[in-house]
């Protein structure tokens, strides 16, 4: 039996499908047709990856299948707010969900090239911030003007660069990497990330530690069993989060609150600096125990 799962959306579905990848092996061989193939390489899980910018549907190895299966969680049940992206999924490939199931990319082909990037840039010690997001990778033009459909989830650059400053003020001996896209917005004391998003996953192993927003670090971060801080504005951690990591929003933090959420209040971003720097502290204190 062979089955090619189309996985349409931006990175963070594609990270989530991957942990589905080992039940749904057990169920037949297992094809990827997707714009973000490089989730899937490497996937001892996944027979073949299809770039979809690039390789039809009707291509011969695809027509090969026995079926060729198609979901999508934003038309779906997932809509009530009540699923996380993983489970949403699970249901909708009859397949059963587990809450200890996690995404998980293989990236150790490019540790070569993440380390010489921080070789050349001199950076020993370093932890990664995105404070901003929402652009789609495939097909990324940078001479774009920076859109974003979801402004919300973004944190505001006057709190982020207070963010950075007290990162920088606490950790002197630490670089500040910004993985944001570089028609995003740029802070003082950071070091803009011009690598891959497969290569960044790779550059979280080693991290310090992160902080961001709904974004590429928070959707990597189980995958490299590393946790962080992660603001939340228009979006629900319990859809698009993970537990390991310290969930923050303006009106709750940790525990989820539904009665507290509206997803187009311009506070639910407006978390305080020195609560990111305080959390992000007891994270470390934490590791280093």
């Amino acid at each position: 039996m062979l089955n090619t799962y189309i996985v349409e959306g931006g990175i963070g579905k594609c990270v989530a499908f991957t942990a589905l990848t080992p039940k749904l092996k057990e169920k037949s061989e297992v094809q990827i047709h997707t714009p973000y193939v490089q989730c899937f390489a490497n996937n001892p899980d996944v027979k073949l990856g299809f770039d979809s910018l690039s390789i039809p549907l009707v291509d011969a190895r695809i027509m090969a299948s026995d079926n060729i299966c198609y979901c999508e969680p934003y038309k779906s049940n997932f809509q009530f707010g009540k699923e996380h992206i993983i489970e949403s999924y699970c249901k909708l490939h009859n397949v059963e969900y587990d809450k200890s199931m996690k995404p998980k990319l293989y990236t150790e082909h490019l540790k070569e090239s993440v380390d010489k990037w921080l070789e050349e840039k001199k950076i020993d010690k370093y932890i990664l911030v995105q404070f901003s997001g929402g652009q789609p990778s495939a097909g990324f033009n940078p001479n774009n003007q920076y859109t974003n459909v979801n402004p919300n989830r973004n944190y505001q650059p006057f709190l982020a660069q207070q963010v950075i400053n007290m990162l920088k003020e606490e950790y002197k001996d630490t670089t500040i990497i910004d993985c944001t896209l570089p028609n995003e917005p740029s802070y003082f004391n950071t070091i803009k990330c011009d690598l891959h998003w497969s290569q960044i996953h790779e550059l979280l192993k080693n991290a310090e530690g992160f902080v961001c927003i709904d974004s590429c670090l928070n959707h990597f971060s189980p995958s490299v069993n590393k946790s962080g801080v992660v603001i939340w504005g228009s979006t629900r951690w319990t859809q698009f989060g993970y537990e390991q990591n310290t969930n923050l929003q303006f009106h709750m933090k940790d525990k989820w609150n539904e009665t507290k959420f509206v997803d187009s209040d311009p506070r639910n971003n407006m978390v305080e600096p020195k609560l990111i720097i305080d959390e992000y502290k007891k994270i470390k204190n934490t590791k280093g125990k």
